[in-house]
């Protein structure tokens, strides 16, 4: 059974489209855990009744002026502030000499 030069064409082909399409995918799940990592954490700041504000975690829909609820004085309840809060950097704990 001899094999010509398409048959080894066609295989050599086929080969290269298995490893490019692994090594896409094992790029793509790389830059998923990346994209993952780096989110920062997004809090929303609502002023309450009295003037008073407080901040929650980032639920999707918020937006900059959003109503929550009225307040028994006649105030309402609203969104006055988004923001995402800079990332904790791990610092290695030195030890004393």
């Amino acid at each position: 059974m001899s094999f010509s030069y398409q048959s080894y064409m066609l295989i050599l082909l086929f080969l290269l489209l298995v490893v490019t399409t692994a090594m896409t995918i094992k790029q793509m799940n790389e830059l998923k855990k990346l994209q993952m990592r780096r989110r920062p954490k997004v809090v929303t700041v609502i002023e309450e009744c009295g003037g008073k504000a407080v901040t929650r975690d980032f639920k999707e829909g918020d937006y900059v002026g959003l109503v929550l609820g009225q307040c028994q004085e006649g105030g309402v309840r609203r969104i006055i502030g988004i923001y995402a809060l800079p990332e904790e950097k791990k610092s290695k704990a030195s030890s004393p000499i």
